[in-house]
């Protein structure tokens, strides 16, 4: 193992790649990304560690949880690992080691889990998924995704960076490159300032349990303009249609509403290591917002903004609960 105790990022990541060919590039920018997490961890360049990531899993367990990374980067982490000693024809006891921690501590995490989501109802906190979300968009190279894999993060960013509305709300929904907002009411739209170079959300979809005729939404959280700018600038094709939500293969045209839930719940497995729906996120975030404002039944503002006609249920039984 000496030989490899001075290689560098760039030198295990050419290594990776020229043993694991026909790995997807998504999996090749994730280990890249994880030695340069394994560096940022432990404050030190991966060439003067010696390899130190790699000669126990307890130790190197230990290391992660003085930081904020979830289990799941942990275990991404591992895994990491595993490859490089594989690569490097490391003793098959110190092999086994990885591989038997990782089995072990995800069996514990997974057990957690079901012990945590019985009755199907989540307990998982909004600021967490959020917070999770974060962490991947700070490490993934996103505009090297492909279609499908960025389409479901930008459509699950959606739900948790800006106020979780229906997603009727980003059906029927065109780009409109203006400052003014436009006076059809016929189309959602996601207003595209160039000049201010600013996106605004206005919904006009008429439901029966929609109270505003119009709802206007002014996207201030820096990770999802960028999400929406490297989508117009790297993976967006009009066809003069102007969908903002479309697919890119045939049939062409706007995403249906199964195809943004789908969406939803594919990104938020890989990403939580665990599935969330629309509604989920929609509970969870009420629950977080009550838990700040115990006053949240006097401000229908942000009832209204997400889409109900009245108190939801949940919450008239929190406040119950706490009166």
């Amino acid at each position: 193992m000496n030989y490899f105790y001075k290689y560098t990022v760039e030198d295990f990541d050419k290594l990776h790649n020229q043993v694991y060919t026909n790995q997807s590039d998504s999996s090749k920018r994730t280990f890249k990304s994880t030695l340069r997490r394994i560096e940022k961890v432990y404050c030190k360049s991966l060439n003067e560690l010696d390899l130190e990531f790699c000669k126990d899993p307890v130790r190197l367990h230990v290391v992660f949880q003085g930081t904020n990374y979830k289990e799941n980067t942990f275990f991404q982490t591992i895994s990491c690992c595993i490859k490089i000693l594989k690569m490097i024809d490391a003793p098959l006891h110190l092999v086994n080691k990885y591989i038997k921690y990782h089995k072990t501590q995800s069996d514990k995490v997974q057990t957690e889990k079901i012990k945590t989501f019985q009755n199907t109802e989540l307990k998982v906190d909004f600021s967490e998924l959020k917070q999770t979300l974060i962490d991947y968009l700070e490490l993934e190279k996103l505009n090297e995704l492909n279609y499908k894999d960025f389409m479901g993060v930008l459509i699950l960013s959606l739900f948790l960076l800006i106020i979780p509305g229906r997603s009727s709300n980003f059906m029927n929904m065109k780009i409109y490159t203006s400052s003014n907002i436009p006076d059809d009411v016929s189309h959602n739209y996601l207003i595209n300032d160039k000049k201010k170079k600013e996106f605004t959300f206005v919904f006009n979809n008429q439901r029966k349990n929609t109270v505003l005729p119009k709802r206007i939404l002014p996207i201030l959280d820096n990770r999802l303009l960028k999400l929406i700018n490297i989508y117009l600038d790297d993976y967006y094709k009009d066809n003069r249609t102007r969908w903002f939500l479309k697919r890119n293969t045939t049939p062409y045209g706007e995403l249906k509403n199964i195809e943004i839930q789908r969406a939803v719940i594919h990104s938020s497995e890989k990403i939580f290591g665990f599935s969330v729906n629309i509604d989920d996120i929609r509970r969870l975030y009420l629950k977080h917002i009550y838990n700040l404002d115990v006053n949240l039944l006097e401000h229908f503002e942000l009832i209204y903004l997400m889409g109900y006609k009245q108190m939801p249920k949940m919450l008239q039984k929190l406040q119950t609960y706490n009166a």
